[in-house]
């Protein structure tokens, strides 16, 4: 049997994409840095592996990487989260499906973005990097009609969208930490997740968000249907000759236009829209297409832990409980329900982080694998 290693454990989509490959009939080896709980929990999974952390310990981590390589000798080796650009920088061969360092540090960063998308013709709003008072002074565009973040970022936890002055002020800015002003665009925002095989599109999904913790992740989405979005990843992947995951945010328009506001060059929650078929597994190593599943999907524990408290201080308790009767949990599938358990372990012990480390909870699940910018080996 055939084996393919995924790492970022730690997160759904590993877990689903796990599946989708054992479906497929691959022996799946999951990896991560921290203890993924829904990970070892599950049984489409063969067994999980620690590495050290990329971010504080790349050498180890390059090393163990291809220490477990060498080991399992997989057909393919596929991250899922922020991880991916340690995994890029780790001199891997071609098994492992990610781009150059230099295409992935332009898709991540919010500035070179906006430029590199406008350059092979896709509309991008105004961007301008931000590195003082005076130069966002010096913008052409007043802050009420701006959205402020910086570069290299996550979660949306530090956008401020339209800010007042008193937001603007109270900015510290740091030199060799840019920030992007972009100029605000109205309209509705959606998701696209995709993966390419040498610049061409094996699978793609835009999605709307339907319940998400404040402007962080959604854990509860349904596909839309947005063929002009698909045509910009395909526009994307094609001028990159991408092999890998390419995810943007989007706005569109009230004329319809999708105008991708970022991108991230991992995967998000678009992929638990294809229901982990073996399709999706196939079309990933460059065999077919794989095509998404209509309808809502959700993150079960999250819709509980998150969803519930939201509702009922919102006062939509109806909308939730509708929510929930007309989607399906993708953390608890049939026939694989015991990484419910593991992502509330996996929620607990990042809260538990996060609180000894006085940080958002959202930032201890990323800390140990996140990139901004800075110089790798």
């Amino acid at each position: 049997m055939s084996t393919v290693l995924i790492t970022g454990a730690r997160a759904p989509v590993a877990v689903d994409l796990a599946r989708s490959f054992a479906a497929a009939g691959y022996a799946v080896h999951l990896a991560d840095s921290v203890t993924g709980w829904a990970a070892r929990l599950s049984s489409a999974v063969t067994a999980t592996h620690r590495l050290p952390p990329p971010r504080t310990d790349f050498q180890g981590f390059a090393a163990a990487l291809r220490a477990l390589v060498a080991a399992l000798d997989p057909v393919a080796i596929i991250p899922t989260c922020e991880e991916v650009f340690y995994v890029a920088a780790a001199g891997l061969d071609d098994r492992a499906l990610v781009p150059p360092p230099g295409v992935l540090g332009t898709l991540h960063s919010k500035i070179a973005f906006a430029a590199h998308a406008r350059a092979i013709g896709v509309t991008t709003p105004e961007t301008w990097r931000i590195t003082s008072r005076a130069e966002l002074d010096a913008a052409p565009v007043e802050p009420d009609d701006l959205v402020l973040k910086p570069e290299f970022s996550r979660f949306a936890t530090h956008s401020l969208i339209r800010p007042t002055r008193a937001q603007v002020d109270a900015i510290d800015f740091v030199p060799t930490i840019p920030w992007a002003a972009q100029r605000f665009v109205a309209g509705e925002e959606l998701c696209l997740w995709s993966f390419a095989r040498s610049g061409r599109l094996v699978a793609s999904v835009v999605y709307r968000p339907i319940w998400r913790h404040g402007r962080a992740a959604a854990y509860a989405f349904e596909r839309v249907a947005c063929p002009a979005a698909i045509e910009i990843a395909r526009a994307m992947a094609a001028a990159d000759h991408l092999t890998g995951h390419l995810s943007f945010d989007l706005i569109v328009t009230p004329d319809g236009t999708p105008v991708p506001i970022e991108c991230n060059p991992r995967a998000v929650s678009g992929l638990h829209l294809f229901d982990a078929q073996p399709d999706l597994a196939r079309a990933m190593l460059g065999d077919g297409d794989a095509h998404a599943c209509d309808g809502l999907r959700y993150l079960g524990p999250a819709m509980l832990l998150l969803g519930l408290p939201a509702a009922i201080a919102a006062k939509r308790m109806g909308d939730l409980a509708r929510d929930i009767g007309r989607g399906r949990d993708v953390i608890g599938r049939s026939g694989d329900r015991f990484p419910i358990l593991g992502a509330m372990l996996d929620a607990t012990g990042f809260a538990a982080h996060a609180l000894m480390a006085r940080q958002a909870a959202a930032g201890a699940t990323t800390a140990d694998i996140e990139w901004n910018g800075e110089a790798i080996g």
